[in-house]
C-alpha cells in the first residue's frame, strides 16, 4: 500500500536561506542587518527591496549574485528538519517541490544529497520564472497526488489549499506570520510543530 505524499519546499523550509542572504548582503554590500531586520512583517513580494532600500531591478541583480555564490551553495539545514523528516519518511513519501531557476538546479541536487540523503523520493522544480510554460506548486502537488504541502510562502499554501491540498505554512518569518489562515492551512513555526500535526 502506497504512503501519502508530502511535498516539501526547500528555501526557508529545509534550508536556511534567510540567514545566508543576510550574511551575504552584509559581507558584500556593507549592510549591518541583524536577524530582527529580516523578520519585519510585510508581503513576500518586494520583501528584500524594503530591507535593502534599493530599486527592484537592483534587488534582482543582488539576489542573482547571491544565488551563484558559495553562500547559496553552502545553505545549512533548518534546525530540527533532518530528524523530523527522517521520522516522517517512515509514514509518508517525501518529495521536494521548489521554485528554481535552471542555473541553480544542480546546486540544489548537491545540497540535498549532502544534507538530506535518502529522505526525498523525488525533486520537482517549479518553473515560475523565465520563458516557457509556467506552473504552480499547487498544480505539481495535484499532479503527483500530494496530500500535504509544507512551504514558507503563504501564497503557495493558499493556492494549494484552494486546489484541495492540505498546506502547512512553515516558519515564523516576516513575510508569512501576519496573514489570516483559511481552511486547509495550518501554521507551524518549526519542525517539532510539523511533527505534532503529521505524526
Amino acid at each position: 500500500m502506497s504512503k501519502p505524499i508530502i511535498a516539501v519546499d526547500a528555501d526557508d523550509t529545509i534550508f536556511d536561506e534567510n540567514t545566508a542572504v543576510r550574511l551575504y548582503m552584509n559581507d558584500h554590500y556593507g549592510f549591518e542587518h541583524t536577524e530582527d531586520d529580516y523578520l519585519v512583517e510585510g508581503p513576500f513580494d518586494n520583501y528584500w527591496e524594503r530591507i535593502w532600500n534599493v530599486a527592484p531591478e537592483k534587488v534582482t541583480q543582488m539576489y542573482e549574485e547571491f544565488a551563484h555564490s558559495t553562500y547559496k551553495k553552502d545553505l545549512q539545514p533548518i534546525a530540527g528538519a533532518i530528524p523530523i523528516l527522517q521520522k516522517l519518511k517512515e509514514k509518508y513519501d517525501l518529495v521536494i517541490v521548489t521554485s528554481r531557476g535552471q542555473s541553480v538546479v544542480d546546486m540544489t541536487h548537491a545540497s540535498l544529497r549532502l544534507h538530506y540523503p535518502d529522505i526525498f523520493n523525488d525533486v520537482h522544480f517549479v518553473p515560475l520564472w523565465g520563458s516557457g510554460e509556467k506552473a504552480t506548486k499547487a498544480q505539481i502537488c495535484n499532479e503527483i497526488g500530494a496530500s500535504y504541502l509544507i512551504d514558507d510562502s503563504f501564497e503557495h499554501c493558499k493556492l494549494a489549499a484552494e486546489a484541495g491540498v492540505n498546506a502547512i505554512i512553515f516558519g515564523d518569518y516576516g513575510w508569512n506570520r501576519f496573514q489570516e489562515l483559511s481552511i486547509r492551512i495550518t501554521r507551524c513555526k518549526n519542525w517539532k510543530e510539523v511533527w505534532r500535526i503529521l505524526d
